[in-house]
Order: structure tokens, then C-alpha cells, then sequence
């Protein structure tokens, strides 16, 4: 039947809706919209700590790749000098003999890095990659001076001379490694750490993803520039573990249960105390 047809058998009926409406173009309701927004909202909490996952897993492979190519220009050092480590207290690592350069046992001399970088490393690696905002001119340039020039690094190294000028009574020659052979009875080149990622915890706040105090935290051109000291991985604000160099030039993940079991103190530790932070390994 025509619509023409409609019209004349019906003259008193108002039209049919069915027919002289426009066909409605399809469309969600507001229900469906927010379902569908309540379940992409739900993947979303179930994909995000695994995507994060994933990407610190990535940046512990890139740290433990900085710290295998240090490992590398080190045993090149030392098999140039009698397999014995660079002795951070003495030239030309220092130009006060027997005193080494730096506050912490992050800071390392220009004369270092630069024994490094001749062997075959670069300034990136001596910066983890979980803590990019450290790698800076602030730091690597810290205190550059004709006498006495250090750098401050992501790392903690456990060379003779390092941390020596922390203000704390804490010992910390009994973690300096001297050579890529150990010594026997003590320990071996595959069970010495030479060199540790960042893990340390701040003395006054007792806080470990941010150190207000000591080296930088004080220093208001380097918060002005970004550059955060900190534990270098995290787990929120707790710290996962960190990267280890040992003698023999491998590295190994340690897990921040093994760092920091349950009691008091930690087993390795250095610094400590009012404006000193505590480095753990």
C-alpha cells in the first residue's frame, strides 16, 4: 500500500509513526556507555602493575648492562696493574696521599672515570637507568676544581677511599676491595661486591625514594634541576633491590629481603646517622 493510498482510505487518522518517522540511526544508551567504561576502567587496574613490571624489569636489564660494562673496563685496569683495584686514596686518584676525594661513596674522581671511559665505558653507565633525572651536568659535574675534582655517579663503590669522608663513626673499610683475586679465607671475586646500585635510606625522614639531606638534598640548584637522590629501584616507596658488580666482573639482582632482612642493623651498610644518609648492599 502507497502512502498516497494511507492518506486517502484513512482522511481522519493522524499519520503512522512507523511509517513517517525516519528510521533511528543506532546509538549506545547511557548504561551501555558507562559499562563499557566500568570494564575498560577494570582492564586498565589489571594491565597497569603488570605493564610496570615489565618496564622496571627492563630498566634492572639495562642497570645490570652499565654495571657488566664497568665490571669489564675494571678487570682491563686491573690486569694492567697487577690485578689490584684503583686505590681511590692514592694518585692519581688523589692529590693528597693517603686522603681520598668525595663525601660519599657515590663520588668517584675525574681521574677514575676517566681510567674508565679509556676501557671501554661511557658516562651513561655510570648511572642506573631507574633513576634517569640523576644522569645530569649537576652530578657528573659536581665538583670539578684544578686540585680536587670528583663526580657524583649512580653507584656506590666499594673501592679503597670511598666514603671515607662521610661524617659517621661506621667502618667502612671492611667492604673496600682491593683486587680482582680476593683474599683468601675472606672472600672470593665471585661473592666481593665492587660496585652496588643506590639503595639508601634518609636518617632524619627515614624515607628511601627521597633524600632531603646530606650531598644534594640541601642544595637548591640541583632540586631546581631535577636531580632526585633516591633509591635508585623501587617497589612504591620501598626500595626492590639493587644490581651488584662483583670482582669477577658478573652482576647479580639482590633482593631487598636479602638487603634489608627483618632486624636491625642492616648487614652491610655504610654511613649513617644525623645528615647522613645510610647506603645499603
Amino acid at each position: 500500500m502507497t502512502f498516497k493510498k494511507i492518506i486517502s482510505n484513512k482522511p481522519n487518522c493522524q499519520f503512522e509513526p512507523s511509517i513517517l518517522r525516519k528510521r533511528r540511526v543506532g546509538a549506545f544508551t547511557l548504561i551501555e556507555l558507562l559499562v563499557v567504561i566500568a570494564i575498560i576502567a577494570i582492564l586498565a587496574a589489571l594491565l597497569l602493575p603488570v605493564l610496570t613490571r615489565a618496564k622496571e624489569t627492563a630498566l634492572r636489564v639495562a642497570c645490570k648492562s652499565n654495571l657488566r660494562q664497568m665490571g669489564t673496563s675494571l678487570q682491563i685496569y686491573a690486569q694492567d696493574n697487577n690485578n689490584v683495584l684503583p686505590d681511590l686514596r692514592y694518585s692519581p686518584f688523589s692529590s693528597n696521599p693517603g686522603a681520598a676525594v668525595g663525601n660519599w661513596p657515590w663520588d668517584i674522581t675525574t681521574n677514575f672515570t676517566d681510567q674508565m671511559i679509556n676501557n671501554g665505558a661511557s658516562r651513561n653507565v655510570f648511572y642506573c637507568p631507574s633513576n634517569p633525572q640523576f644522569n645530569s651536568d649537576f652530578t657528573w659535574f659536581f665538583n670539578i676544581s684544578n686540585n680536587v675534582s670528583w663526580r657524583i655517579t649512580g653507584y656506590v663503590w666499594l673501592l679503597p677511599g670511598s666514603g671515607m669522608n662521610m661524617t659517621t663513626t661506621l667502618p667502612e673499610t671492611k667492604y673496600w676491595k682491593t683486587n680482582t683475586l680476593g683474599v683468601p679465607g675472606q672472600y672470593s671475586p665471585s661473592d666481593a661486591e665492587v660496585g652496588v646500585d643506590d639503595v639508601l635510606r634518609d636518617s632524619i625522614t627515614l624515607r628511601w625514594n627521597l633524600i632531603t639531606e646530606g650531598e644534594l638534598g640541601n642544595n637548591l640548584p640541583a632540586i631546581a634541576a631535577g636531580v632526585i637522590q633516591r633509591t635508585s629501584h623501587l617497589a612504591g616507596a620501598l626500595p626492590a633491590g639493587g644490581n651488584e658488580m662483583f670482582e669477577d666482573g658478573h652482576v647479580e639482582w639482590r633482593q631487598w629481603w636479602v638487603m634489608f632482612p627483618s632486624k636491625s642493623p642492616p648487614p652491610k651498610y655504610f654511613g649513617g646517622g644525623t645528615g647522613v644518609p645510610t647506603f645499603l648492599f
